[in-house]
Order: C-alpha cells, then sequence, then structure tokens
C-alpha cells in the first residue's frame, strides 16, 4: 500500500460530495469529480468515484429495500442500460470534456428553471405557485435525459443529474426519491465496476487512494442521512435543485476552462 497526501485531498472532498449523496441520494461522484480527476487523472479517477460509492450504496440498499419506488426504478433501468452499454464503449472513444460541457450546460439550464418555479416565484417575488401540465415536450425531455443520463453514466461515471431530472418528477416524497436514486445507483455501479474491473484499471495505487478516502466519505454520508430527517418537502426540493444547478455550472464551466 502507498501514500500520497493526494489521497487526502481527494478523500476530503468526498465528504463534501457524500453529504450530498446521503441526503438527496445523487451527486457525490460528480461533485467531487473536478478534484478527483484532476488529481488521480481520469483512467484513475473515473474508477475511483464509482468503487468508493459501493459500500454505501449497498448499506443503504439494505436498509431502505421496502422504501423504493420499483416502477420507477424499473423504467429508470430499461432506459438507461443501452446507454450504459454505450458508454462503456465510449469511455476511450470520446472526449470528457466535449460531454462534460455539453451536460453542463443542458443540466445547468433545466437546473435554473425549476429553481426559478420552485425558489424566485415563491420566496422572492410572492407569487402562488400554479400546477402546470403535464406536456409532451416536457415527457421527452425527461426520457431523453434518462437514456442520455445512461450514456454518460457508462462512460464517466456522471449521469447523475441527468437521470434526477426524471426521478425528481415521477417521486415525489424525499426519503422514496433518495431511495430510488440510490438503488439506480447500486445497480449502474455495480456494472460499471464490473466493467472496469475487466478491462484493467482498477490498479493496487486505486485501492491506496480508496483505503484513504473511504472514512472521510463515511463521515459525509452518515452526516448527510441525518439532515435529511431534518427538512421538510419543500426545503428537500429546493436544495436538489441548487445541487443540481452547482454540479451542472461548475461542470460547464471547468470544461469550458480545459479547453
Amino acid at each position: 500500500m502507498t501514500f500520497e497526501f493526494n489521497f487526502v485531498l481527494v478523500g476530503l472532498m468526498q465528504i463534501v460530495g457524500f453529504f450530498v449523496q446521503g441526503c438527496t441520494g445523487f451527486g457525490c461522484t460528480v461533485i467531487a469529480a473536478a478534484v478527483t480527476n484532476g488529481l488521480l487523472g481520469t483512467t484513475e479517477g473515473v474508477p475511483y468515484g464509482t468503487l468508493i460509492t459501493l459500500p454505501f450504496l449497498y448499506f443503504l440498499g439494505i436498509k431502505a429495500f421496502k422504501e423504493v419506488s420499483w416502477k420507477d426504478l424499473a423504467k429508470i433501468i430499461v432506459l438507461c442500460m443501452p446507454g450504459i452499454l454505450v458508454g462503456n464503449y465510449l469511455f476511450h472513444a470520446i472526449s470528457p470534456v466535449v460531454a462534460k460541457i455539453c451536460i453542463g450546460g443542458m443540466v445547468t439550464f433545466i437546473a435554473l428553471m425549476n429553481i426559478y418555479k420552485h425558489i424566485i416565484k415563491p420566496l422572492v417575488l410572492k407569487k402562488n405557485e400554479e400546477e402546470e401540465a403535464d406536456t409532451t415536450f416536457k415527457k421527452v425531455l425527461r426520457y431523453g435525459c434518462l437514456i442520455l443520463g445512461g450514456v454518460v453514466h457508462g462512460a464517466f461515471n456522471i449521469g447523475g443529474p441527468l437521470i434526477t431530472v426524471y426521478t425528481i418528477s415521477a417521486v415525489k416524497e424525499k426519503e422514496k426519491f433518495r431511495n430510488t436514486m440510490n438503488m439506480v445507483w447500486v445497480i449502474l455501479n455495480t456494472w460499471n465496476a464490473f466493467s472496469q474491473f475487466r478491462s484493467g484499471v482498477v490498479t493496487p495505487h486505486l485501492w491506496s487512494a480508496l483505503a484513504v478516502g473511504a472514512p472521510m466519505a463515511a463521515v459525509g454520508f452518515f452526516v448527510g442521512m441525518a439532515f435529511l430527517k431534518k427538512i421538510n418537502k419543500e426545503t428537500f426540493l429546493r436544495i436538489v435543485y441548487c445541487v443540481l444547478l452547482f454540479v451542472g455550472a461548475n461542470m460547464l464551466i471547468t470544461s469550458l476552462l480545459a479547453l
């Protein structure tokens, strides 16, 4: 086993990412991606993001097995799996920078629309929210996000924001939303881990980095789980959309600067 100070820096970022993960059910990999991939490199950073999640995903998956929206989970997996297979193939074939620019722009736009609807209108403009019709365009957008989310998750393990766009509209109860998202990652990240083991990118150096980062990730994860119990549904939704905005804008800006 080796030790590098970079492992500590990567681990500290996991505290933030896994706090969000424990609360919302998504975000840890994407929030930490800039630091993880920047310090470890994409070849090692991507499998790091996959493997560090698995113990926590399995723990919550077993704990909250009965509190999952299985119907919506089935839709997510059916629409994402073809994309996952394509993404696994594209991992070495497409530029992660270009992919992140496109994903970051899309997620930022969607997050801004929902922040206006759920935060600015009711809290700033003092306008009552009106129930909007679920149009064909909105349905196409949601299902399109699922398909594209599968592709980018298979390639770079960052499909969470796109998949969340569908799930937050389909699963309204806060803990069921978190638990459904968690079960999505149980399935998709287990598949990604299997593919990464087969490709030979999991090395002793990577295991050393995980050994340092996992305890710090645990701190963030369990604090996030406790925080979820303290907030109401409206606050939860606002947190989710703010996280989406941060994740999308961070991905967009850092990727543009990397060109």
